[in-house]
Parts: structure tokens; C-alpha cells; sequence
């Protein structure tokens, strides 16, 4: 496969930019709108700066081909910056049985080349292209726009079902030890102080291990000793300070 890499590069670019469009968009909760609805929200979407940290380095990569079309992807990036090229294909496209790269040496130079891309896409990035791209394709994508939101909230909604509020605790416990609710949920639960004095107790040395830590090791056994609710005080404090709402038949939910 043939690739024209200035011609790739703009492409990333138009799906960077498109996908600031959605965070900008559900950030701002612009959700269930049409595309009349979304036109006088072009102000707001064209005015917000627009940043390309290396947070956005792992969809860059996402992006290239997979298998030998990213090979090929990656010869025309090594090509274009005057770079060597390891031979893991013939010229008929079939992989060389006796090449002398070995599977290391290769993952680098793919790994390289990775880098030469994120640096060429920095290297174009702009705000005036992002506001260019909006004038051209904002309408074009509004269901998905609408999908991209729909999606994000359905991954980050948690809910925890009981029958009984004095299931409460016990199912938010499990919830944490499962991996559903993240550490943070353990923290909120733990009576912090009550685990850094029996730590002291036994003379943990803190400027190596902290009670945070004994916490992510342990977590089960610090679930079971210093849990400062029980059930029904622990339903009030999901509501009144995490967020959720409860919802008759289903239990505790937050969007």
C-alpha cells in the first residue's frame, strides 16, 4: 500500500481536530442538538483554545494502519525525514523469512517513527486550521457529535443497585475490590487518620510507604477496619456529596 504522507498527515489532523469538536462539545454539553440548534454554536466551539498535549499521543498512534499497511505508513514517514528503512517484506509484500532485524530492533524503529509523526502533527496544528475545519464540517457531524456524548456518558455512569439500604456498604465494598469503582471510592470510604495511627503503631516509616499505599495494597483489610459509614449513612453521603441520585427500582446513580 501506497501512502502520500503530507496528504496522511492532514488527514490526522482533520481527526484531531474533529475529536477536539466532540470533548469541546460534551464538555459544554451540547447534547441531543440538530445541526440548526448546533449553528449558532459556532462561536463557542471556533473560540475555545484548542491544545495538543501529550494526552492526545496515544490517538495519534491509534491512528496509523495496523500490521503491514503501518509498516508501509511508517517507511513514508522514515522517508520523508531521510531515514533508514528495516527490509521485513519483499517487493512482492511477503515477509522475509531470514531478515536481519530482529523483532526488537524493529519495535524501535517503529517507535521512532511513531515520534517523527506526533512531531510533524505539532508542527501544523492550529487554531486557525481548527476553526477552518469547524466552517467546513461542523454540520456534517452532528449525530456524531450526539453518539460521541452518548457514549462518554454511558461509559462514565455508575450505577449501584441493592434491594435493601443496608446492602450498601457491603456492595459499594465489592464494587472497589472488583475494579467497577475506583480507588478514589476507597479513599471516601476510609477514615484516613485511623489508618495512618495504627500505621504509626507499628513504626511504618512514611517518608516510604504512606497510608495511601497501604491503602492500594491492602485494600480489602482496610475496607473491613476503617470504614467510617455504615449503610444508611453511607446512602446519604453518596447523594449529598458524590453526586448520585436515587432512583426508585434501579438504586443509586450517577451520571
Amino acid at each position: 500500500m501506497k501512502f502520500d504522507y503530507n496528504i496522511e498527515v492532514n488527514s490526522f489532523l482533520n481527526k484531531i481536530y474533529e475529536h477536539k469538536v466532540y470533548e469541546i462539545a460534551y464538555e459544554n454539553n451540547l447534547y441531543n442538538i440538530d445541526a440548526k440548534v448546533l449553528k449558532d454554536r459556532f462561536d463557542l466551539l471556533k473560540n475555545t483554545k484548542i491544545y495538543l498535549g501529550s494526552d492526545m499521543h496515544e490517538f495519534i498512534v491509534n491512528l496509523i494502519p495496523k500490521d503491514k499497511d503501518g509498516y508501509y505508513f511508517r517507511c513514508e514517514i522514515a522517508n520523508y525525514h531521510n531515514y533508514s528503512v528495516p527490509r521485513i517484506y519483499d517487493y512482492k509484500g511477503e515477509p522475509i523469512k531470514n531478515t536481519n532485524y530482529n523483532r526488537y530492533g524493529v519495535q524501535l524503529w517503529e517507535s521512532h517513527m511513531n515520534e517523527l509523526l506526533i512531531e510533524d502533527i505539532e508542527s501544523k496544528f492550529n487554531q486557525a486550521d481548527f476553526i477552518y475545519f469547524i466552517d467546513n464540517n461542523l454540520l456534517s457531524i452532528v449525530d456524531k457529535i450526539n453518539d460521541y456524548i452518548k457514549s462518554r456518558r454511558d461509559k462514565e455512569k455508575i450505577v449501584i443497585k441493592f434491594e435493601d439500604k443496608n446492602e450498601i456498604l457491603d456492595i459499594v465494598k465489592s464494587l472497589i475490590l472488583n475494579g467497577s469503582l475506583d480507588l478514589s471510592y476507597a479513599e471516601f470510604l476510609i477514615d484516613m487518620d485511623k489508618l495512618r495511627d495504627e500505621m504509626i503503631k507499628f513504626s511504618t516509616p512514611f517518608h516510604m510507604y504512606n497510608e495511601f499505599d497501604k491503602l492500594e495494597d491492602d485494600t480489602l483489610y482496610c475496607l473491613d477496619n476503617f470504614c467510617k459509614y455504615n449503610s444508611l449513612d453511607l446512602f446519604d453521603a453518596l447523594i449529598n456529596e458524590k453526586g448520585f441520585k436515587f432512583i426508585n427500582g434501579v438504586g443509586l446513580v450517577k451520571e
